[in-house]
């Protein structure tokens, strides 16, 4: 029984077509670009997302070589939150405002005034961020009224691309919790939160279960992807909660946690849970819950020093682990320099718009190699500063499993466990979220009965990356080097970014 799972992530779409459980047939994936301004301005073209899921299905269907009416199902997920403006026909009447982009803290602190952090934090389950839909979408209304006046739906990268294959205007609950404008105790929007913003809830797509199939391929989706009409397609959800499924994390307790070009910590709950600390996505239609912590900008770090001081990817895309090479050949020990990964300011736990990447400790003996380590310790050390915020939340975490670019390189993982000191599962399978969405996908075409039973019938965990002891005392002295210096320096990256320019 074939399906096809769909990623719509921050750089990249991941597209795979997956025959029983998560038995992948065919994959593919095309980039596109961040589009940055003014430093934290950060949008991406819906049309971009559009050709590179044109172009990825027609590549696992022409590698496959089956026939499209095999498909039976079809799952988007994607980075979130997103702001993406469109009309009545779903034309994009703005470029799409990604999770990524930091221009609206004025009106997060205009929507603090008017309704006050605590009562936020009461309807939503999550704190106030500009990384949110509602700040961005004040910041919108006050700077582009007349596009405003032409909205017709607000919609999530998946639901934009959900609306394109099948003229169905969705959003998945998971996403919806993460907008800021959703009532977890309602399970709806919140008709409070909409009147603070000034919208009308007649704007915000209808919300599904991730599972809900929500139509089927038009016959103009099908004329460009070479789909079959008439193929269902489920309401998805967010990519980390896509890659959960796909790690076996599906009990309370287990944590996971991912790295591209963003990091995504996650703690899975068998009932809703908030902690001002961490983001609160509703799972996927059990009563489930997860705590969401995320650092911005940690494989996109890495990411930078490739493209900024290594000549960006070569032909064969081997320029990550060559970086690696040269990590370990010339820092193979842990370094005494520390690296603060806030490129694009800072999510949990910190929560500061501010903040800036910064490396601390360079001297004339100071490599290349030594810098890339440094890149890895401090994106870890940003790891272990969320788990042990879940700690002082009192949540014990009973097992952790790691998937993402970052699981390709033995020499990060290394580093994480003994920054954590605690072993790293390494589930055998890793498409990513595409892995996820076909495991629900396999409950919703009968193949299982539920997600869940998808998920414990199909992981199987590889490999566990130990700590290395001699390295553990190191980096517990570091951690305090890395903590201590975001609270020096934490007022400077306020003053920082007062200036002009």
């Amino acid at each position: 029984m074939h399906k096809i799972g769909i990623d719509i992530g921050t750089t990249t779409i991941k597209c795979a077509l997956f025959s029983d459980g998560l038995h992948c047939v065919a994959e593919s994936s095309k980039e596109y670009p961040v589009h940055i301004q003014h430093g934290t301005w950060a949008h991406q073209s819906p049309d971009d997302w559009w050709s590179g899921v044109v172009d990825t299905i027609r590549s696992v269907l022409m590698q496959s070589g089956i026939d499209p009416k095999e498909v039976k199902g079809i799952g988007v997920s994607c980075q979130s939150p997103t702001m993406l403006p469109v009309d009545r026909e779903g034309n994009a009447l703005y470029d799409a405002l990604i999770w990524m982009d930091r221009r609206a803290d004025a009106e997060c602190s205009e929507l603090m005034q008017r309704l006050g952090a605590k009562r936020i934090f009461e309807i939503t389950g999550n704190k106030m961020d500009s990384f949110n839909l509602a700040p961005k979408l004040l910041w919108f209304q006050r700077h582009h009224p007349e596009l405003m006046q032409k909205t017709h739906m607000l919609l999530q990268a998946n639901g934009y691309i959900n609306y394109m294959l099948t003229n169905t205007f969705s959003i998945d609950r998971s996403n919806a919790s993460l907008t800021l404008l959703y009532d977890i105790a309602k399970a709806d929007w919140s008709d409070e939160i909409l009147e603070a913003v000034g919208i009308v809830r007649e704007i915000l797509p209808p919300i599904y279960d991730g599972c809900d199939i929500i139509g089927s391929v038009c016959q103009r989706a099908a004329m460009e992807t070479r789909l079959a009409v008439g193929t269902p397609v489920i309401a998805g959800t967010v990519d980390a909660l896509a890659g959960t499924m796909e790690a076996g994390v599906i009990s309370g307790g287990m944590a996971f946690e991912a790295t591209g070009t963003s990091s995504v910590f996650l703690v899975m709950f068998d009932s809703l849970y908030t902690t001002p600390h961490f983001s609160m996505a509703v799972g996927l239609g059990t009563g489930k819950g997860t705590l969401y912590g995320a650092m911005n900008t940690t494989g996109a770090s890495y990411k930078w020093f490739r493209d900024t001081f290594m000549g960006g990817e070569n032909d064969d895309n081997t320029k990550y682990a060559q970086m690696d090479a040269i990590s370990a050949s010339k820092a193979p020990t842990p370094t005494k320099i520390v690296f603060l990964p806030y490129m694009a300011g800072e999510r949990s736990p910190i929560w500061d718009s501010d903040a800036r990447g910064t490396f601390f400790g360079l001297d004339l003996a100071t490599n290349q190699g030594q810098l890339m380590r440094a890149i890895m310790e401090g994106t870890s050390f940003a790891l272990r500063d969320n788990i042990e915020a879940v700690a002082k939340a009192g949540v014990k975490i009973s097992k952790l499993r790691s998937v993402g670019g970052c699981c390709k390189s033995e020499f990060w993982l290394q580093i994480k466990a003994s920054i954590l000191n605690m072993p790293i599962e390494i589930p055998k399978t890793t498409h990513g979220s595409p892995g996820g969405l076909a495991l629900m996908l396999a409950a919703v075409t009968g193949e299982f009965h539920t997600v869940e039973e998808a998920a414990s019938a199909c992981v199987e965990v590889e490999r566990v990356v130990e700590p290395i002891g001699s390295w553990v005392e190191h980096y517990n002295k570091m951690y305090l080097v890395y903590k201590n210096l975001y609270e020096h320096t934490k007022e400077d990256f306020a003053a920082l970014s007062r200036l002009p320019g």
